[in-house]
């Protein structure tokens, strides 16, 4: 039976954490801050309330405001401009060539974002669907929601699948529906929920 891979993209497959992700941040505070005529501090506040209720900022501007997904998330990742931060990896794209089995990228990105992302890593011939934050009707993971729209739109059973992911919360999800998880990580912590785990994603078939 051929596994299906499902990748994580943003601190999986590259190092979204030093540069990316804190633009990103900016551009959801100062959006909000525009959108609720709201300080920055207080579009700050309003996000970590949203975060711990929904598990994400646009799905509490959705919930409370009738915020438009899709304009929220053209105006807080720019694509083009955070696509420069990226570093193409030969060790990333010969995992991938080596990996059997069908390989996917499931991430609370948008689409857009996303294709950009892969793109400038330079492995779109390696993974055969993206499923973004639109897939998943704006769910994040590790909503259970989400993670059943990917089965039922791959058309498989959750031991099919193997979940390659950086967040812990993601992966417990994961293994409660039935599917191998892999950790990528640094942390030293057991946990059950974890089938194996590996430092970086270039050690990934070692």
């Amino acid at each position: 039976m051929s596994k299906i891979w499902i990748f994580d993209l943003d601190d999986t497959l590259h190092d979204a954490s030093s540069k990316i992700f804190p633009r990103i941040n900016q551009s959801m505070t100062a959006y909000v801050s525009h959108k609720l005529n709201i300080s920055l501090a207080d579009a700050h506040h309003l996000r970590n309330e949203y975060w711990k209720v929904y598990g994400a900022t646009l799905k509490g501007l959705i919930q409370n405001h009738g915020v438009n997904p899709q304009e929220f998330l053209l105006n807080t990742h720019d694509a083009e401009e955070l696509s420069k931060f990226v570093k193409q990896s030969h060790a990333l794209k010969n995992i991938l060539k080596k990996l059997i089995g069908k390989k996917i990228i499931f991430t609370n990105a948008p689409l857009h974002y996303a294709i950009a992302i892969i793109k400038a890593l330079n492995i779109q011939k390696y993974s055969s669907d993206i499923y973004s934050i639109e897939s998943t009707d704006y769910n994040p993971k590790p909503s259970h929601y989400a993670f059943r729209k990917i089965l039922k739109k791959l058309k498989k059973r959750p031991n099919q699948c193997v979940m390659v992911e950086d967040d812990l919360a993601n992966l417990k999800t994961a293994h409660k529906i039935g599917m191998k998880t892999i950790l990528v990580s640094k942390q030293n912590k057991k946990t059950a929920f974890v089938t194996k785990r590996i430092s970086k994603i270039t050690y990934l078939i070692h």
